[in-house]
């Protein structure tokens, strides 16, 4: 399980997973969507997921942000 709660806060926003793959590549970073998968389920702890779940945390974030 991730410990930003992604995947239920996605559900909460109405998001998909596949709509962070662009936005994370506007922040540089090339991603597929299994990596995505990964960062999202917590099931993968390699530094790159790790750093791909902090970062859709912060995407995350700002959609919850904007949906206000």
């Amino acid at each position: 399980m991730s410990i930003f709660n992604l995947k239920g806060r996605l559900g909460t926003l109405g998001r998909k997973s596949n709509e962070l793959i662009p936005e994370l590549a506007k922040m540089g970073y090339k991603v597929n969507p299994t990596e995505v998968s990964q960062a999202i389920n917590g099931t993968n702890q390699q530094p790159k997921i790790e750093k791909v779940a902090s970062l859709c945390n912060v995407i995350v974030s700002r959609w919850e942000r904007e949906s206000k």
